[in-house]
């Protein structure tokens, strides 16, 4: 075991500036508390992956290039073969401008593709516990659902 960085008080310099941040927004923050709490260590659930970690683009260099600057809030994964099961975007002012429409519509069309469901939470509605709750298991069960059959008919073929 190599550990890499150096030493805390060395600095090196570079042609860009870099600095760490947070990798959640305060309202995130609170959001994946929440989602921690009810999923109760039944599901994995990732922050912020990027489209391209957890689909496939089978139809080449554009394809990829489409997604790989593209992230969800939230991923939520089946435990133990990690299927992704649902997204969760938290949207806030900032999606009502254009090129972020734009952009909300692509991934909307993406996760309409490839069956999973997307769930599109106004950071206003954050305090609706009782309907996040049923939107949430709803699809679960609905990409669950979805999985077994798939699962079935390559079992029959």
């Amino acid at each position: 075991m190599q550990l890499i960085s150096p030493h805390a008080d060395t600095r090196i310099a570079l042609q860009w500036k870099y600095k760490p941040k947070p990798l959640l927004t305060p309202t995130e923050a609170t959001f994946q508390l929440v989602l921690e709490s009810l999923s109760n260590g039944r599901c994995h659930i990732l922050c912020k992956p990027r489209l391209a970690d957890f689909l496939q683009h089978v139809s080449g260099e554009f394809a990829f290039q489409k997604i790989s600057q593209k992230h969800v809030d939230f991923l939520v994964c089946r435990p133990g073969d990690w299927m992704p099961m649902l997204a969760i975007e938290l949207d806030d002012y900032s999606h009502h401008r254009a090129e972020v429409k734009k952009r909300d519509m692509f991934v909307n069309a993406v996760f309409a593709q490839v069956g999973i469901p997307l769930i599109r939470i106004n950071v206003n509605e954050m305090a609706k516990l009782e309907q996040i709750v049923e939107k949430l298991s709803l699809a679960w069960i609905t990409r669950w659902h979805r999985l077994e059959t798939a699962e079935s008919a390559v079992k029959l073929s």
